[in-house]
């Protein structure tokens, strides 16, 4: 039980002094600082952050170790020294487990709000798009439209010009044609006067000499020729 206790309180005497010179190692520096004077003429840059110190132990290490001392009395003590520190440990673990657990959750959010933004930027950039994209729809499907337009009335007025085109060649024909039936009217007329003077002086002619005497073909030829007959009638065989 005694080397048991001999080999902790060792231990624990190992650990303190190390504890101690830590402490002393970083407030050597620190009080340095604080006692040096101040170059105001320099640049003045922060200072280094001082890494965390253990507390040193409360209880004298030669209580522990004086000779004669209560077996269990010493135990006790080794037992609440070891509990303190493992306690300290504890908590230094959890101080640093939080202090990760809280840069892990900034880290997370940084990372989340980039993330959000460079969502945002995507969907703005891919909206941006759309709209040219559907502005560049419009403008072509307009051009399109006023193409179609313009085409249609080019076509509508080249209908118009050959339909007036050809109503007025119709119109001339009709025009010539009409004159052409006048003449052939004003033919027929002249023609059937002059036929029926011809004729009515045929029967008094034949009136005249009787029933009994021959014709002359010749005399009838004449006749015809006199009468104007003849001609129209020879003109329109040819």
């Amino acid at each position: 039980m005694d080397a048991f206790l001999n080999v902790v309180e060792a231990e624990l005497a190992r650990l303190i002094q190390e504890n101690t010179d830590l402490r002393n190692q970083v407030e050597s520096p620190a009080e340095q600082q604080l006692t040096a004077p101040v170059d105001t003429a320099g640049d003045l840059r922060p200072v280094a952050p001082v890494g965390p110190v253990m507390a040193p132990l409360p209880p004298p290490l030669r209580e522990l170790t004086s000779p004669g001392g209560d077996h269990n009395v010493r135990a006790a003590r080794v037992l609440g020294l070891a509990q303190e520190m493992a306690d300290r440990v504890t908590g230094e673990a959890k101080a640093e487990a939080d202090g990760m657990l809280s840069s892990a959750h900034t880290t997370s959010e940084q990372l989340l709000s980039k993330a959000r933004a460079k969502a945002e930027d995507m969907v703005t950039e891919a909206r941006t798009r759309a709209e040219t994209m559907l502005t560049d729809a419009r403008s072509k499907a307009e051009t399109l439209e006023q193409q179609s337009r313009d085409k249609a009335a080019a076509l509508e007025r080249d209908a118009a010009r050959k339909h007036t085109e050809t109503i007025a060649a119709l119109s001339q024909e009709q025009g010539i044609l009409e004159k052409t039936i006048d003449e052939l009217r004003t033919f027929e007329r002249d023609y059937r006067t002059r036929l029926t003077a011809y004729l009515d002086s045929q029967l008094r002619e034949l009136d005249e000499r009787g029933s009994a005497a021959p014709t002359d073909p010749t005399h009838t030829q004449q006749g015809l020729v006199s009468s104007g007959f003849g001609t129209h009638t020879d003109a329109g065989s040819r």
